[in-house]
Order: structure tokens, then C-alpha cells, then sequence
């Protein structure tokens, strides 16, 4: 009687850890698209600390027709952040370090910028260092070359200024991460791939897991990455990094479910540090962050969500977890095109079927049309910031550069010349302002950053010689040549494709290059060209002054 009993409270048990057939099979329908003969996915779902579905979807290697299994190791890029984060606070807990200290007490080759940049400053992107990335394309490096810790060491040694000063805005850079694995590897001893193999992975038995500092090295296993080319074809992307802590985490996603498990139950690291890795940051003047510890920290159907992405070559990966209901979710893709973040919350669309209730209640929006008619009309920033504002049936909506159909604008009065967007930043206005027939000018505080708007002039310039020249960042050691013929200018570097320059404000233009998608040329008193400033994605106000030293 008693073995009989043990049996049933086995098989009960085994039956509990599974998902019911129909679920797993609309799991599958939302995975369909990937077969045996494309790249695709990997998945895993666990709740209560058990892992309840795992599955692959496609192929892990296309020129083997190798199929992709839960067991199947990916390259995991940016979801490699919160570990190095749980590193930094593993080392805080120890007496090591303290997350206010300045970064160049343990760094000292990295610049002084002026004010203390402090380790918290690196963990939540509020440090204003320009992402590694980025400047290393607009040196001339593509992100397919191989890529070393080294490079990125030296490439910080010759920053001569911040994007914006320490604290005062959001912006997600890579080069901080970079920067806490050289601090765990100087206060340790060790590298942050032996480090973390010591106290995260052995103790959690993530035996597939590992951090990737050698690009030659063999991983048994893995997912080779790829994007989408013409005639419904794939090609290779390659990926070469030999750099860890922004990125370069190698893992399967059972692996990565031992390490959601974690984050709830604090096996490693203790229920403290696992509760820190979630508290989110601020802003100099208080403003909130949605960015904790290497995490983003939201809300789903009302319930805390807790996740992050990752974006490397082909590879397409993210993980979230949801505390209240003791669940988590893992999608890792070989497909550049795929969409993880949409493929996780599709399957918690599935499971989290309930909607928490919330006391909060909505606001009471307003409609002023006198002031939406002052402030229709196209505008920018001088960070590449295009939106056009338009009146329409009482409403005012907006539409901002290259994109689809324009929202509504909704605000709520907060004082004078001050209004609260549904976007959650607010809109400013000067009292003076909003007395005259148009509106010229406003900024928008944005939980991350502040936006400064200006009336696009009713004449566009015509374009001239005067921009033609040869310039040059002491920074990146870099030349471009900016050409002009026929009334159009041109952008030009030794190593890409010669692309057109589109004016989009006064003295701004537009390229096609993603790492210097904006410029903004400079002038001096007499309204010479001096230079021009790259202000585009993670870079802000990099300096490419006019000459062969970076000077007229």
C-alpha cells in the first residue's frame, strides 16, 4: 500500500510540473513559423522553481540541418548584464566595494571627466559615457571584425567628454558594463568568467553556461546566428567578440530558468541581495527610472513583470519573470528578424490569464484646442529629434520621424505652461508663449531624458559648398570626408559605402549609417563651419572639428 502510495504521489507530482496538452500545443502554434528549415528558438517556462515546458523550434545550425534543443547553447548578448550587476553586488556584500564609489578608484586610465562617475552610475546606464559600440563603428570598426576587451579599454582611455553629465539622464551604454567586469576582475583576481563560474553558475549546476572570452573557442552545442537575405534565404551573421560584460554570456535556457529561480528565492546571494537586484534607479532631480539591476522592471495585466533582452548579430534573446505568480519565461532565437520580448508575452498572455486590480485611478485629460492650434507644426531637436504636430477633430496628434501613424497627445494642466503627457513626461511651455498666435519652442521631460523643440524655419536652406570639407575626431583618431557636388552633400570614410546627407533642420542632416544616423555642424562668430557634432542613438556630442588635427 505504501509503494502504491509513493507511485501516486510521484506520477501527481510529475503531472503538476507539466503543461496541459492544449496549452503546449498553442505554445507551439505561436512558434510555427520556425521548421526545419529555418533558424528559430529555444524555450523554456518554469514556475514554483520547476521547469514546466521546454522546447526547440528550428535549426541551430543550417548547413548540418542540426535542430535546436533546450539544451541548445546561445550567445545571449545584453541578458548578460544582470549577471555582472549580481557580480558587483556579491562584491558589495563582501566589503569590497561600495556602489557610490567613483569608478577611478579601481579604473584609473579611464578619463577625468569632471564629476564623479560612480559604480551605480554604470549599473542603472545614468553614467553619460558614450556606448562602446557605437563609437567603435564610427572609428572605422565594423561589428563583425573581432572585437577584444582590449579594444574597448583603450577606445575609453581617449574620451575627451560625456554625453551628458553623471545622473542626469538614461541611456543605455554598453562601455559601463565593459567597465564593471574590469572591476570584478581588479577586485577579485579573477575574470569575470572565472569569477562568476566560482560563485553563480557551479553552486547553481548552470554547467552549460559560461562567460565567452575567447572568440576561437569551441562550445560543444551551440547555436550558430543568422539573418534573413534576398529570395527567402539566410545568411550567416557573424559574431567575433572576444569582450564580456556587456555581453558574451553563453547559456541554454534551462540554464537561464536556474537563474530566474534564483532571482526569487536567493539561493545564491541571499534573499537581500536578490530584493537589490530589482530596486530601480533615479535620476539626479528624482526622477524614477523603469531600470533596475541590469533589469527592466514594468508591469503586465497589472502584475510586476521583471525582464531584459538581448541583441547580438542574429542572435535575439530575452527572459522575464513574473514574481507574484511565481513564473518565468525564456525565449533565446538564431534569427536576426525574431522577436523575443513579442514571443515571451504571448505566452503570458497564455498563463497570466487574470488582470490585477489597481487603486490608481485614470486621469482626468483636457482638451485645450486653442493651445493645439498654436502648437501645430513641425519641430526638432538638436539631437536629430524630428515631430510634427497637427490639429485634427479636437485632438492633437503627433507624428515623429520615419514613423507609421500619428498618436494622439493627451495632457493634463499641471500649473502655467506646464501640462502632464499620457506618456508619463511632461510638456513645458513658457507662460509668454502660449499668449502669442504659435508656439515656437517647448521641452518635454521625459522620465529619461529632456527634449528641446524648436519650430522648423518656414524657408529651408539651400544647401552649399560651405559644409565641404575634411574632418577629424582626436577621439576615435577618424576622417570623414563630406563632398559636395550638384547642390548635395555627400559623407565619405575609407573603410563605407560613400552615402547622400539629408538636411532635415538648420545645419542638420541625416545619413544612412545607423552609428551617424545625425550631425549637426557647428559654427564660430563669424558663421564659418567649424566642425560638426554626432548626435545619434547612444553618442551625444561627439566632436569632428575641420582640418586634418580636428581644428579650422
Amino acid at each position: 500500500m505504501k509503494q502504491l502510495f509513493f507511485f501516486l504521489l510521484i506520477t501527481g507530482s510529475l503531472h503538476a510540473q507539466q503543461l496541459p496538452d492544449s496549452t503546449s500545443a498553442k505554445i507551439d502554434s505561436i512558434f510555427k513559423f520556425y521548421t526545419n528549415s529555418t533558424p528559430g528558438c529555444a524555450v523554456a517556462i518554469q514556475q514554483n522553481g520547476e521547469v514546466i515546458f521546454q522546447k526547440g523550434y528550428g535549426l541551430a545550425n543550417m548547413e548540418y540541418a542540426i535542430p535546436i534543443r533546450p539544451a541548445t547553447v546561445f550567445h545571449i548578448a545584453s541578458e548578460s548584464k544582470q549577471y555582472v550587476a549580481f557580480c558587483i553586488l556579491l562584491l558589495e556584500k563582501e566589503g569590497k566595494l561600495k556602489l557610490e564609489d567613483d569608478i577611478r578608484n579601481y579604473l584609473d586610465y579611464i578619463p577625468d571627466f569632471g564629476k564623479k562617475i560612480s559604480i551605480r552610475q554604470l549599473i542603472l546606464h545614468t553614467s553619460g559615457l558614450r556606448d562602446q559600440w557605437q563609437l567603435l563603428a564610427l572609428g572605422g570598426t565594423q561589428l563583425d571584425d573581432v572585437i577584444t576587451q582590449q579594444h574597448i579599454i583603450k577606445l575609453v582611455t581617449t574620451q575627451k567628454a560625456l554625453n551628458f553629465m553623471p545622473g542626469e539622464e538614461w541611456m543605455y551604454c554598453n562601455t559601463g558594463y565593459t567597465l564593471l567586469a574590469e572591476i570584478v576582475k581588479k577586485l577579485s583576481g579573477q575574470s569575470l568568467r572565472k569569477f562568476a563560474a566560482t560563485r553563480i553558475f557551479n553552486p547553481l549546476g548552470m554547467k552549460d553556461t559560461h562567460f565567452h572570452d575567447d572568440y576561437q573557442e569551441l562550445v560543444p552545442g551551440r547555436a550558430y546566428s543568422y539573418n534573413a537575405a534576398a529570395g527567402g534565404k539566410y545568411q550567416h551573421a557573424v559574431l567575433s567578440y572576444s569582450t564580456v560584460g556587456a555581453t558574451s554570456l553563453f547559456t541554454t535556457v534551462l540554464d537561464e530558468a536556474k537563474w530566474l529561480n534564483n532571482l526569487e528565492t536567493g539561493e545564491v546571494g541571499g534573499k537581500e541581495l536578490v530584493q537589490k537586484m530589482k530596486e530601480v534607479g533615479y535620476l539626479n532631480d528624482g526622477r524614477k527610472l523603469d531600470y533596475a539591476m541590469g533589469q527592466m522592471v514594468g508591469k503586465f495585466k497589472g502584475w510586476e513583470q521583471i525582464g531584459h533582452g538581448g541583441a547580438d548579430a542574429g542572435y535575439r534573446t530575452y527572459a522575464v519573470r513574473y514574481p507574484e505568480k511565481k513564473l518565468g519565461i525564456v525565449v533565446f532565437s538564431n534569427l536576426g528578424f525574431a522577436n523575443p520580448g513579442r514571443l515571451a508575452s504571448l505566452i503570458a498572455e497564455l498563463l497570466i490569464t487574470d488582470t490585477k486590480p489597481t487603486d490608481v485611478p485614470m486621469p482626468a485629460y483636457k482638451a485645450d484646442t486653442v493651445l493645439f492650434k498654436k502648437l501645430a507644426g513641425k519641430y526638432y531637436t538638436e539631437r536629430g529629434d524630428q515631430a510634427e504636430l497637427s490639429f485634427y477633430k479636437g485632438g492633437l496628434y503627433v507624428r515623429m520621424a520615419n514613423a507609421g501613424i500619428p498618436s494622439e497627445i493627451k495632457f493634463m494642466e499641471e500649473g502655467a505652461g506646464r501640462y502632464k503627457l499620457s506618456s508619463g513626461g511632461s510638456m513645458l511651455i513658457s507662460s509668454e508663449q502660449v499668449k502669442l498666435d504659435s508656439i515656437a519652442a517647448f521641452q518635454i521631460i521625459n522620465p529619461n531624458n529632456v527634449l528641446k523643440f524648436k519650430r522648423q524655419p518656414s524657408i529651408q536652406p539651400v544647401i552649399t559648398a560651405e559644409f565641404a570639407g575634411r574632418y577629424y575626431s582626436n577621439e576615435l583618431e577618424a576622417f570623414y570626408t563630406i563632398a559636395f557636388k550638384d547642390g548635395k552633400l555627400t559623407l565619405q570614410h575609407r573603410k563605407y559605402d560613400t552615402v547622400p546627407l539629408t538636411n532635415i533642420a538648420p545645419d542638420q542632416f541625416t545619413s544612412p549609417f545607423w552609428w551617424m544616423s545625425h550631425i549637426r555642424f557647428i559654427r564660430d562668430g563669424n558663421k564659418r563651419v567649424t566642425g560638426f557634432e554626432v548626435n545619434a542613438g547612444r553618442v551625444q556630442g561627439l566632436w569632428f572639428g575641420r582640418g586634418e588635427k580636428g581644428q579650422f
